[in-house]
């Protein structure tokens, strides 16, 4: 069982670590679905706390489609990132037709060297999630893909997150959105990835604008590791 937090405060970090959670997501503006943090607070919190520290390399909220100049800064984030003793790196970029761009991400990866890599939450953009997981296989430097199976209903999500699983080879499916400790049990014994990421479900009032609360990321960590 693999549990990840998301983090967009050195003091979420530290709660996260309290809470005996696996793994942290590091990111600015979780109201824009999370931005690339600054390198201040990706320094920080590295060096505050023992668990592995998974940050977000996205320069903005417009759409997962990037410019020339956004990749640069994107590769650029990423040296910064590997230099400040981050576990991984949490990226994902798209074309036009919301396809996975492929020489965009072969460029990003040729910068990933030492890092682990997970494909975001742009896979659920796409037209076809489970053909775009079959081809983020191809790539052996990609070790988790984090979706919620696309946008259709819920059981049709869930039946999109299981055909990933069978295509997509020796990738982590992380899943994610929408995840509590009412759903989650029921949600861990329908798919059995055994990797799920949180974000509101562990903050104050289920807000994205306030913090971790301990009484909550602990819940949950109880719920999936007792």
């Amino acid at each position: 069982m693999y549990i990840e937090f998301i983090a967009t405060t050195i003091e979420d970090a530290l709660i996260i670590e309290e809470s005996g959670a696996d793994r942290i997501e590091l990111v600015s503006s979780l109201a824009e679905g999370g931005l690339t943090p600054s390198h201040a607070l990706i320094e920080a919190v590295v060096n505050s706390v023992k668990i592995p520290v998974n940050v977000m390399v996205r320069p903005h909220s417009q759409s997962f489609c990037y410019s020339q100049k956004d990749l640069e800064i994107m590769k650029k984030d990423i040296r910064i990132i590997r230099s400040l003793g981050a576990n991984g790196v949490v990226l994902g970029a798209l074309n036009e037709k919301n396809e996975i761009n492929r020489p965009y991400l072969e460029e990003l990866l040729t910068v990933c060297e030492g890092l682990e890599i997970t494909f975001h939450r742009a896979i659920d953009d796409t037209h076809a999630p489970v053909i775009s997981a079959e081809m983020l296989a191809e790539y052996p430097q990609i070790t988790t893909i984090l979706t919620s199976g696309g946008h259709g209903d819920f059981p049709s999500r869930m039946k999109t997150i299981q055909q990933m699983k069978r295509v997509c080879g020796d990738i982590a499916i992380l899943v994610g959105s929408g995840l509590n400790k009412d759903n989650i049990l029921s949600i861990h014994s329908e798919l059995h990835t055994g990797h799920y990421h949180f974000g509101t479900a562990v903050r104050k009032n289920n807000s994205i604008i306030e913090g971790v609360t301990l009484e909550k990321a602990k819940e949950i960590v109880n719920l999936l590791k007792k």
